[in-house]
This record gives C-alpha cells, sequence and structure tokens, in this order.
C-alpha cells in the first residue's frame, strides 16, 4: 500500500477544505510554549517519539499555512484514540495514526505504514519510508512560531524520489508539529512549495478552537 508524504497528508487535508475561507481563530486560545526564559542549559532532553506527537482524543492544532504564495489557516483535531490507534480530523479528511513501542506511523485500516517518527529519538535514527528514507537530523532545537517558544525540538526529514522531494517536520514535545515544510527539486535546487507553521494549539479539556462568526477570508498574515 502507497502512502503519502506525511507533510503532505496533514497540509493537503486541510488545504482542500478549508482553503482561504477559514475563520480566524479567537483571541486568547491558549498556547503552549517554554516561555521566553534563556537558552536550554546542560545535556539535550530525551524524548520518545509518542511524546513528541501527542495523539489523545481532544488535541486540537491551528496552523498559518503558505502554499502556491497563498496563506490559510488550517485546523486539525483528534477525533478519536482507541489502544494504539488515532484519528485525525483534517477538514473532510480523516487520517489515522499507530503509536506502537517503535514510534508513530501513518496507518490505513489495520494496515501500518510509515512512520512518521521512530525511536529512540536521537540524531542519526533512520528508517526506510515509501520511496525514500526518513532521518532525525536535529534535537534540542528552539523555534519561535506565533504560538510561542519552544525548546527541545525535534526535526524529522523524510527524503523521496521521483521528483526528489524532502518533508521536514518540527516537532515539540508535548505540543506536536510545530513546523511543515514541504520542498521540491527544481532545476537542481531545492525548492519550499508548502510552509505550515503552528499557530495555536489547544489541549484536552481546554476550551475549544472556537470560530467566530462565520468564515472570513484570512488575509494580512
Amino acid at each position: 500500500m502507497a502512502y503519502r508524504d506525511h507533510g503532505a497528508r496533514i497540509v493537503g487535508a486541510g488545504t482542500r477544505t478549508w482553503g482561504l475561507a477559514l475563520a480566524l481563530m479567537a483571541a486568547g486560545v491558549s498556547c503552549a510554549s517554554t516561555g521566553a526564559g534563556g537558552a536550554p542549559s546542560g545535556p539535550p532532553r530525551t524524548f520518545t517519539a509518542a511524546e513528541l506527537y501527542p495523539l489523545e482524543a481532544g488535541w486540537k492544532w491551528a496552523y498559518d499555512l503558505v502554499k502556491d504564495g497563498q496563506t490559510m489557516l488550517a485546523l486539525y483535531s483528534v477525533l478519536d484514540r482507541t489502544g494504539d490507534s488515532a484519528t485525525v480530523q483534517a477538514g473532510e479528511d480523516q487520517l489515522g495514526y499507530a503509536i506502537t513501542p517503535e514510534g508513530i506511523a501513518q496507518k490505513e485500516g489495520p494496515v501500518v505504514g510509515d512512520f512518521i517518527v521512530k525511536n529512540p529519538v536521537v540524531v542519526g535514527t533512520e528508517w526506510p519510508v515509501a520511496g525514500g528514507r526518513a532521518r532525525i537530523t536535529a534535537v534540542a532545537q528552539t523555534i519561535n512560531v506565533t504560538a510561542g517558544r519552544f525548546d527541545d525540538c525535534v526535526v524529522v526529514e523524510a527524503t523521496r524520489t521521483d521528483p526528489t522531494r524532502i518533508a521536514r517536520t518540527t516537532f515539540a514535545p508535548g505540543v506536536g508539529p510545530a513546523i511543515i515544510e514541504m520542498q521540491i527539486q527544481v532545476g537542481g535546487e531545492m525548492t519550499t512549495v508548502t510552509r505550515a507553521t503552528l499557530r495555536a494549539v489547544t489541549r484536552p479539556g481546554q476550551d475549544p478552537l472556537a470560530m467566530r462568526g462565520g468564515s472570513v477570508p484570512v488575509r494580512g498574515f
């Protein structure tokens, strides 16, 4: 069974449904960040794959998505978690994931597909994916996005061929994907065609991501 790039699954599913008509997020939606303190000190903290992408029911994420020169909002939420399986709503699509001792993988029905992140979460961990290979390329990274500052982030790159393309996902521990980039080779150079950055996140039990006043165009990002 062929599986799409994880980044394509995420940004593609949201784009098809939400487009430019997604409503602006309500002010005050809680964001998870490490604050504005100084740089981390000491050895890098260690995490498991499951800690990098919390998939309990009730998690919700909003992303600023730039694709084909347009900026839009994309919303995702964990609908269900049953045992080692989770279902994420992305627009009209539902994406399946398997949470295993090896890591987190795509899942369609009973079939487990490509891993999106694997244990151990250390630089150099590598595994096969459809059409290429994935690798943890960095840990202990600090990033700043609209949702806030996040430390101890982990970067996973999946490189595929025909055409040559790279899906790069930066995971914030205890939060999930914070940056997703899709690059494709054009004229011998890698060009970013899609980039999604975390705008807001809601944990289970917190107020849901609210949409007010119907659907309005997203402008000015």
